[in-house]
């Protein structure tokens, strides 16, 4: 471990609360997904799957398997 490198116990923390957060992105897109199969409204269903979009989204790019495009920062 240099000065610019973390310590292994900091890369095994960010790890599992990576895992946790993802976890819990899970458990909500899930209960999301559940509730606009349920919905009686066009509007509830699609907010809820909205949501459900935005936390598996929100999930793999934790996970690594999602990367942003950096084309929005093109306007700043």
């Amino acid at each position: 471990m240099t000065d610019n490198e973390p310590s292994e116990d900091f890369v095994r923390g960010q790890m599992a609360e990576r895992e946790r957060f993802a976890e819990y992105l899970e458990h909500f897109m899930g209960t999301s997904r559940e509730m606009a199969d349920n919905a009686t409204t066009d509007e509830s269903r699609v907010y809820q799957t909205t949501i459900a979009n935005a936390m598996q989204a929100m999930r793999r790019a934790i996970n690594g398997g999602f990367h942003w495009q950096d084309g929005w920062r093109a306007g700043k």
